[in-house]
């Protein structure tokens, strides 16, 4: 029989042949002391990752996505077909540092209120970079819009903090962003997996929103180091903006009922009047998204 693995570490490539591979090495070279299994969701990509992969990684499963759908869609894909006790999502722009993914796995054994973990981030100069972050609220992006946070000093925390986790901390955050995202199965299981409307950003803390809904905490382990080059991982630059004023109010509407009616619509029209003089044609195509819905 067949063990089942400890963890399931899951790689959405598009494009980004050298940092899969530099990846998955670094995953190898520095896990130990669990059973493992690596998959990697490969996003139609045209520049040879999948050959490389078969070539020097044949122990590795690849799922061909058969297109670009996406960072949550192309997860659930491997997360369906995983029988392990962990996920582990990795970008394929990190690489571990240490033996971080027996550090969640020990980390959740050991407290079963946890439905998410994650580790320090730290960029190619050994700086601390965004590793957890709060969820998106409206009263916040009010606050944020209109420049009073220095009225509200709750707020101006949350809007302050860049989630990079300078001090070493371990602490309970409301999230942990999608670079390095360890989650129960169990929990996905029970709460389902990433939400399909959203095509990149977002989804994590979509998820996790759920997540924390259902009574499951996330936490940062600073014990668990990995690089993550930020942004190297992203191969359609010029559609990042537009999927990521979409997914917010995509994350609004979810979490906090947003209405087909509702006013907050103009408020989400209303903050992207700035953007209107820099980016006015995706601009305006999220505006029609928005009054669309």
């Amino acid at each position: 029989m067949v063990k089942k693995p400890d963890m399931s570490i899951i790689l959405v490539n598009y494009n980004t042949r050298e940092l899969t591979r530099n990846c998955i090495k670094s995953i190898y070279e520095k896990t130990q002391g669990l059973e493992f299994d690596i998959w990697v969701v490969d996003n139609e990509s045209t520049d040879g990752t999948c050959d490389m992969l078969r070539d020097e990684f044949p122990q590795v499963n690849i799922i061909q996505s058969g297109g670009n759908i996406g960072f949550g869609r192309a997860n659930n894909l491997a997360i369906e077909k995983s029988n392990a006790k962990y996920i582990l999502l990795l970008n394929t722009d990190t690489e571990l540092i240490n033996n971080a993914p027996l550090l969640f796995f020990e980390f959740m054994e050991k407290n079963p209120d946890t439905g998410a973990c994650g580790g320090n981030l730290y960029n190619e100069k050994g700086e601390h970079v965004h590793s957890y972050g709060y969820f998106l609220d409206i009263k916040t992006k009010v606050i944020r819009m209109l420049q009073l946070k220095n009225f509200f000093p709750d707020i101006k925390q949350r809007i302050d903090d860049k989630g990079n986790n300078e001090k070493d901390e371990f602490k309970k955050v409301e999230l942990i962003i999608g670079a390095d995202l360890c989650i129960r199965k169990s929990v996905l299981d029970k709460i389902g997996y990433f939400d399909k409307d959203f095509f990149l950003y977002f989804e994590e803390s979509e998820l996790q929103f759920r997540m924390t809904k259902a009574g499951y905490n996330a936490y940062i382990l600073p014990q668990a180091k990995l690089y993550h080059l930020e942004g190297k991982s992203s191969k359609i630059k010029k559609y990042k903006t537009e999927a990521k004023l979409k997914s917010e109010y995509l994350f609004c509407k979810k979490c906090y009922n947003i209405g087909r009616f509702s006013p907050y619509k103009l408020l989400f029209i209303v903050s992207h009047i700035i953007r209107l003089f820099v980016t006015p044609l995706i601009v305006l195509k999220v505006w029609g998204f928005i009054l669309r819905d």
